[in-house]
């Protein structure tokens, strides 16, 4: 591989002039500039990264955390529409990612020694002490959703919109006269399922109607469980008239299960998808969805985390992305 020195004695220039044209320095010309530049690509040189980072204090790599295992990671559209938005965003700003799924070793660790500049966790759960540490050590790091309003927590955090969405949903069936309204939620230490199911609570109250708590059931997020919950809501006496689905891997769960036994939507039962993937698009009929932007939060968490690196702060430190409620055919009347 070729260094400054080589560039510089076909330049006819000092390694300082070289130094500062290759790293966009004040101090050179237009057109010495890119007859370096043009040097530099015939030699086919490329700045040893190390350097760079000992120039810059930084290494020029982020490290993206999911505490989830690989299989249900590549499954979710989630996380794979996710890290579409931070990787377009992290080439943007010249930085890399290290991607770790499953590690169960402390976050801190892999900032400490000197891996990355900054840290990322998707899919974060309000009870994880390794996200604590991140706080208390004032890494440089960013949460997707992040923490409830009443929690003590302050780590940077990036979410969708949630409450709004989902009390407009839930009202929006009430005011189709279901009232045995299922919702196939996650787990309750996820900040997702924890402002979804405040904000049922709301709409029903809001109505001056009671929930039947039968109709609420956690699921691990996975295709697998919304297909065995939604057959559980089915058995019950008295099923529900309507269901919505925390995500889209419960969905196709759900939906399958429906199917199966011969259901019609909306006739039978109206659905309701929270999500962001475009495949459940096709389904017949058109389902009912609350979108989430999830490319955007992508981007967005790059965003704040660069401003944590390189400047020690941000200009907002809990940023909601709005959703939206798109109303299509697999709601509709009650008809039981």
């Amino acid at each position: 591989m070729s260094t400054i020195k080589e560039i510089a004695k076909a330049a006819g220039v000092s390694y300082s002039t070289v130094s500062r044209a290759l790293n966009n320095k004040k101090g050179v010309g237009p057109e010495l500039r890119e007859k370096i530049t043009q040097i530099a690509s015939e030699l086919s040189y490329f700045p040893h990264s190390s350097a760079k980072a000992l120039v810059k204090n930084r290494i020029g790599a982020i490290g993206v955390i999911i505490p989830r295992t690989s299989e249900f990671t590549f499954q979710s559209p989630f996380y794979n529409y996710v890290l579409l938005g931070i990787s377009a965003l992290a080439r943007q700003h010249d930085y890399h990612l290290m991607l770790s799924i499953n590690d169960q070793k402390n976050y801190a660790s892999i900032y400490h020694s000197r891996m990355v500049d900054g840290i990322i966790v998707i899919g974060n759960r309000i009870d994880d002490q390794h996200i604590f540490e991140l706080e208390e050590k004032k890494i440089p790091s960013v949460v997707v959703p992040g923490f409830p309003d009443n929690n003590h927590h302050d780590i940077a955090s990036v979410n969708s919109e949630n409450f709004k969405c989902v009390h407009r949903a839930v009202s929006y069936l009430i005011s189709l006269g279901h009232r045995k309204i299922a919702f196939i939620l996650g787990k309750m230490n996820s900040k997702y399922s924890i402002e979804r199911l405040a904000a049922y609570h709301a709409a029903f109250r809001d109505h001056k109607l009671t929930y039947d708590p039968k109709y609420l059931v956690e699921s691990d997020f996975s295709k697998t469980d919304g297909h065995r919950l939604m057959g559980e809501l089915l058995d019950l006496p008295d099923p529900p008239s309507a269901v919505i689905c925390i995500n889209d891997t419960v969905t196709p769960g759900a939906l399958q299960q429906i199917i199966s036994r011969g259901l019609r939507i909306p006739d039978d039962i109206s659905v309701i998808a929270i999500g962001c993937s475009d495949i459940l698009d096709l389904f017949e009929p058109p389902l009912t969805t609350i979108k989430t932007p999830v490319i955007k939060i992508g981007q967005t968490v790059v965003h704040v985390l660069i401003q944590l690196i390189e400047t020690g702060r941000c200009a907002d430190k809990h940023i909601v992305i709005p959703s939206e409620f798109i109303i299509r055919e697999s709601t509709g009347a009650c008809r039981h």
